[in-house]
């Protein structure tokens, strides 16, 4: 970098904050839920706070919601109940893409929060190996395994919103000593990238998208 690049580039600030008590600030957040919109291109904040206490059929005096900035909102509680009748209406979306929303956690990391629950049915394990434990460790390589169900062939995952979906998997099957590829169908699944896989754009906006046009068009110019 040349002198008048380095007089004018902007110095890197670092900000020091001292040790405070702030354990009322997190009492006053126990009946908060906050969240993120997956992608903020296609998902405006602003009317996510106004709409989603009335799709939860919830009026102002029982639930605030505020923007954060940064794709971020959160929406505090008058009653605990409230909050659980909202959580069992997961997995929550917003202008047909996902939205993360969890209970609010003294988290300091840049992307939280990011979880998404989903339920996936798990498509081509043999019948006679429908187990608990079967389904578990598959469901380990996706997200982590909230709840089981054997009957439907089915895992409740909570997923990092900020990586790409898995939707196969190959799985070696010792017992049988039989290989199969092993497809995820994800319920309620709305706004993904058909390139990638990420929740976070479209096709049309996936960077992968532009690598794969630039490699076909240097093909034709050959």
């Amino acid at each position: 970098m040349s002198e008048i690049g380095r007089r004018n580039a902007a110095p890197v600030l670092r900000i020091r904050v001292p040790w405070f008590d702030n354990s009322d600030i997190i009492r006053s957040l126990g009946k908060t839920l906050i969240g993120r919109v997956m992608n903020p291109e296609m998902q405006n904040v602003g009317s996510l706070v106004t709409l989603m206490p009335k799709i939860w059929k919830l009026d102002d005096d029982r639930v605030t919601g505020s923007d954060l900035g940064l794709g971020r909102f959160r929406f505090d509680f008058k009653r605990e109940e409230d909050i659980f009748q909202v959580l069992e209406t997961e997995t929550f979306t917003f202008n047909e893409w996902m939205v993360s929303i969890v209970r609010w956690e003294p988290v300091v990391r840049r992307d939280y929060p990011s979880e998404i629950n989903f339920w996936v049915r798990i498509v081509g394990v043999p019948e006679d190996l429908w187990e608990d434990r079967i389904f578990r460790r598959i469901g380990d390589e996706i997200g982590t395994v909230r709840e089981v169900d054997e009957v439907n062939a089915m895992v409740k995952v909570s997923i990092d919103g900020t990586k790409p979906l898995c939707f196969e998997i190959p799985v070696r099957f010792e017992i049988e000593e039989v290989d199969v590829i092993v497809k995820m169908e994800y319920e309620k699944l709305f706004g993904y990238c058909e390139t990638c896989f990420s929740l976070r754009h479209d096709k049309d906006s996936c960077p992968e998208s532009d690598s794969c046009e630039d490699g076909e068009e240097e093909d034709d110019l050959n």
